[in-house]
C-alpha cells in the first residue's frame, strides 16, 4: 500500500497509473517510464482534462524560445510517442483527442488519490470549487487531500506559498542554465588524423587518446600546453572503447577488446606517465565513469539484448549490478559508457532500444535503488552524456537527422528538454569528456571524403569517376542498364553512368542504411523515423513499395530476383526470406555466434547464403564467415575472418568459388578473397595508400568500381561552457 505522500502524486485513467514525480507508468502490473517531452505533454493535458490545450500553449510551456528545433515536428512526434505508449488512436481516441490545427484535449475520466471526484467531470452538488489542476510541478509538493465544503472557494496563504515555491522549483530544474553558442571556442589539439577515443584530465592539463593505425591501435598522452606526446601503449591488435583519467590524474583507465575478437573486452589501468597496464575486470562493454568521491566506478556489461549497469571499486573488486535495461541493441564496437552526476545520486547513459518504436534513449538511473527513467529519446544516435558542474544540464553528442551528422546538444535535468548547441559542419564522435570545472570538453571530430573510382580488373591503374561528390560510400553496379548506384552524405541514393556522367538523385528515400539491386528494382532499408523500413522501388526511383518494417539490416537478392533476404536484429538475430512482391516472410536461419558483423549475400547459383558474424562467447571467439544453404540448415562451411572492423563484404566471385571482402593493414584497404575449398585468404589488390569503403565488379568482371578516399579524425577541445 502506498503512503499518503506517494498517493498524492499518482494520477489514474483507464488502465494507467502515472507517478507525476518519477514519470513512471503502470499498466496492469507492468511498469515503464515515459521520456521527457511526451511526459511533459501528458502532464500539461492532465492539468486541463476535458479542455482544449492549444498548440501555442504547449509551445510556450514546453519549448523555450531558444530551443533550436522544428516545433511542429517535435510536438507531433511527442504526441505520437505518447499515443504509442497509451495504445491510443488518433482516429478513435480513448485518451487524447486532436482538434485539427488547434491543439489537443484529454477526454478520459481522470482520478487522483488526493481528490474525491473525477477530474474533468462536472462538480458534484455541494462541492463549491472545481478540483485543483494536476501538474508536473504542483504534484511534487503536498496539497490538501480534498477540498472542504465551503460556501465559497478559499485558498489559504500557506497553500499559495507552496504552489509558488513549487513553480519556482520546477522552473529552476526544468530550465537548465543556458549554454550559449557565442561563448564556445573550439581548438584542434591533434593532427594525427586517426584519433579514436578521448579523455581529458580533471584539471584540463592532459588528454589521452587512442590512435588507429590500420588494424592496430595505440594509446597516447598529450600535454595540452606544450602539445607534446608520450606513447603509453604502442600500436597493437585490439580495439579501444572508453578512456578515463582517475580523479587524481595518476592513472588512465581504458577498455580494450580481445586481440582476436572486437566484441569481447577488458578493463585496464595504466600509470598516466607510462608503465605496465594492469587488467582489472574481464568482460566490460563500455568506458567507465568515476563517482564524484572517486571511490566507485560505473560501467556496462551486455548479456545479449540486455545491458547491465554495474558498479565496482576502482581496482575492479566489489562488482555489483545496479540495473538492467531490456531490449537494447548490442553495439559490437563497444559503448562510450555512462557518467556519474556531480551529486553522486544519478548515473546517465544512452542506449538504442530495438523494440517498437525503435529509438535511442538517454536513461537516468538512481544510484540509491537502481530505478531508471527515460530522460530523453530520439531516433538519432545519442552519445556519451557528460554532466555540467551545476548538475542540471547534460552535454551530449547527438546525431541530427536533418543535418546528417552529429552535433553537441544539451539536455536539461530533470525535465529532459533537449537543445542543439552547435551548428557547424563538424561531425562529432559519440565519445566526450569534460574537466571537473566544466570549462573544457574533449571530443573527436570526423571528416570523411570519398569518391567513385574504377580500375581495370585488379590493377592499381585507378581512374577517378566522380569529382566533388565527397560522400559516396556504398556502391552497386546495375547489370541491366550499366548504371552505378551509390549512397550519399544525406542518406539518399544517387545514380550515374559508369563514366560518372548524368549523375542524379534516385527516388526520395532518405536514411538509407543498405541497398541492393534486384534486376530492374532496388531494395533498401531506410532508417527514417524510429524503425527501419524495407522498401522496393523501380530502378528509376518510382513506384515505392513497403515490404517490411522492424529492426532490419542488409537486404540481399536471390540471383533470379524473385526473393530478398534480410536480417532482423532482434534477439536472437535471424535471416528471413520474402518474395520481392511482398507478403509473409519465411525464417531461413538463426545467425550463428552472438551478432552479425556485416552484410549477407546469395551465391550466383542461388544455393547458398554467406555472412560474417562475431562470437564473443563459447569455444570459438572471434570473427567468422559462415556459408549456409539458402533454404536454411546447418553451415556447409565456416572460416575465420581476419580483421576487427565492419568492412565491406563478403561478395561472391562470379564463379562462386571464393568470397571477397575488404581488409585494412597498416591503414591501407585492399580486397582479399577466401577460397571455399579451403586454404589461406589471398590478397587481390595491392594498393599502397587510401581507404576503400565499398566495391563492385562490372558485369563483364573486367573493371572494378570502388568508393575510395580517406577519413580523418582528431581531438578537439571545446571551451566556454560557463
Amino acid at each position: 500500500m502506498s503512503s499518503p505522500a506517494e498517493s498524492r502524486r499518482k494520477i489514474r485513467f483507464g488502465d494507467f497509473e502515472i507517478d507525476m514525480r518519477t514519470a513512471e507508468v503502470r499498466q496492469n502490473g507492468h511498469k515503464f517510464v515515459l521520456q521527457g517531452q511526451p511526459f511533459q505533454v501528458l502532464a500539461f493535458l492532465l492539468e486541463k482534462p476535458g479542455e482544449l490545450v492549444t498548440r501555442e500553449e504547449l509551445k510556450k510551456r514546453l519549448w523555450s524560445a531558444d530551443t533550436f528545433v522544428d516545433f511542429d515536428h517535435s510536438l507531433n512526434k511527442a504526441v505520437n510517442r505518447l499515443r504509442e505508449t497509451l495504445a491510443d488512436s488518433a482516429d478513435k481516441p480513448s485518451y487524447i483527442e486532436t482538434l485539427p490545427r488547434r491543439g489537443y484535449r484529454f477526454i478520459a475520466p481522470v482520478t487522483s488519490d488526493d481528490q474525491e471526484r473525477l477530474l474533468g467531470e462536472p462538480a458534484l452538488a455541494g462541492r463549491g470549487s472545481p478540483a485543483m489542476p494536476v501538474s508536473a510541478c504542483s504534484a511534487q509538493l503536498p496539497v490538501h487531500a480534498r477540498w472542504e465544503r465551503f460556501a465559497k472557494p478559499v485558498i489559504s496563504a500557506e497553500l499559495l506559498f507552496l504552489i509558488a515555491i513549487s513553480v519556482v522549483t520546477w522552473h529552476r530544474f526544468s530550465r537548465s542554465h543556458p549554454v550559449s553558442l557565442e561563448t564556445l571556442e573550439m581548438n584542434t589539439l591533434t593532427e594525427v588524423g586517426t584519433a579514436k577515443n578521448v579523455a581529458i584530465s580533471q584539471d584540463g592539463r592532459y588528454v589521452v587518446y587512442a590512435v588507429d593505425l590500420g588494424e592496430k591501435q595505440g594509446l597516447r598522452l598529450r600535454q595540452v600546453a606544450t602539445r607534446s606526446d608520450v606513447e603509453l601503449l604502442p600500436a597493437d591488435a585490439g580495439n579501444f572503447v572508453g578512456l578515463a583519467f582517475s580523479p587524481d590524474g595518476n592513472y588512465v583507465y581504458f577498455v580494450r577488446s580481445d586481440r582476436n575478437d572486437i566484441s569481447f573486452r577488458y578493463l585496464y589501468r595504466i600509470p598516466s606517465l607510462g608503465g605496465a597496464p594492469r587488467k582489472l575486470i574481464t568482460d566490460v562493454d563500455s568506458g567507465i565513469s568515476f563517482s564524484p568521491d572517486g571511490r566507485k566506478i560505473a560501467y556496462e556489461h551486455w548479456n545479449r539484448n540486455d545491458v547491465e549497469l554495474k558498479i565496482a571499486n576502482p581496482d575492479g573488486t566489489g562488482q555489483q549490478l545496479l540495473t538492467v535495461i531490456h531490449n537494447a541493441n548490442f553495439l559490437s564496437p563497444g559503448d562510450p559508457g555512462p557518467t556519474w552526476s556531480p551529486d553522486g545520486h544519478t548515473i546517465t547513459f544512452s542506449k538504442l532500444l530495438v523494440g517498437k518504436p525503435r529509438r535511442w534513449v538517454l536513461f537516468a538511473v538512481s544510484v540509491a535503488n537502481g530505478r531508471f527513467r527515460e530522460l530523453y529519446s530520439d531516433g538519432g544516435a545519442i552519445g556519451r552524456p557528460r554532466w555540467l558542474p551545476t548538475g542540471d544540464t547534460l552535454l551530449v553528442p547527438h546525431f541530427d537527422e536533418n543535418a546528417h551528422r552529429s552535433q553537441l546538444w544539451t539536455v536539461s535535468f530533470p525535465s529532459g528538454t533537449a537543445r542543439r548547441l552547435t551548428h557547424d559542419i563538424s561531425d562529432y564522435s559519440m565519445d566526450l569528456d569534460l574537466t571537473r570545472d566544466g570549462a573544457t570538453a574533449g571530443t573527436i571530430t570526423n571528416v570523411v571524403k570519398s569518391e567513385v573510382w574504377v580500375s581495370s580488373s585488379n590493377s592499381e591503374n585507378l581512374q577517378q569517376v566522380t569529382h566533388g561528390n565527397s560522400h559516396a560510400f556504398q556502391l552497386k553496379t546495375n547489370a541491366a542498364d550499366g548504371k552505378v548506384l551509390t549512397t550519399d552524405w544525406d542518406g539518399g541514393l544517387r545514380m550515374m553512368n559508369e563514366d560518372g556522367t548524368q549523375e542524379s538523385s534516385l527516388g526520395s528515400a532518405r536514411g538509407v542504411s543498405w541497398f541492393t539491386l534486384c534486376g530492374r528494382t532496388v531494395v533498401l532499408t531506410s532508417n527514417e523515423g524510429n524503425s527501419t523500413t524495407l522498401l522496393r522501388l523501380d530502378a528509376d526511383g518510382t513506384r515505392v513499395t513497403k515490404l517490411a518494417n522492424g529492426n532490419l539490416w542488409s537486404p540481399a537478392c536471390s540471383p533470379d530476383n524473385h526473393f530478398v533476404y534480410y536480417v532482423n536484429w532482434e534477439q536472437p538475430e535471424k535471416i528471413w526470406r520474402m518474395s520481392l512482391e511482398g507478403g509473409a516472410a519465411v525464417e531461413v536461419a538463426q545467425v550463428l555466434g552472438d551478432s552479425i558483423m556485416g552484410n549477407i549475400t546469395a551465391s550466383p547459383d542461388g544455393k547458398y547464403i554467406a555472412y560474417p558474424y562475431s562470437a564473443y562467447t563459447g569455444t570459438t571467439p572471434g570473427r567468422h564467415l559462415a556459408i549456409i544453404p539458402a533454404e536454411g540448415g546447418t553451415p556447409v562451411a565456416q572460416f575465420d575472418l581476419p580483421g576487427s572492423s565492419w568492412n565491406a563484404g563478403p561478395y561472391w566471385s562470379a564463379d562462386g568459388s571464393t568470397l571477397q571482402y575488404l581488409r585494412i593493414l597498416d591503414g591501407v584497404s585492399n580486397i582479399w578473397e577466401q577460397p571455399l575449398d579451403g586454404g589461406a585468404p589471398r590478397q587481390l589488390t595491392h594498393f599502397r595508400s587510401g581507404e576503400i569503403f565499398d566495391f563492385a565488379w562490372s558485369t563483364d568482371r573486367k573493371r572494378l568500381f570502388m568508393t575510395r578516399g580517406n577519413a580523418t579524425s582528431d581531438v578537439v577541445l571545446v571551451s566556454g561552457f560557463h
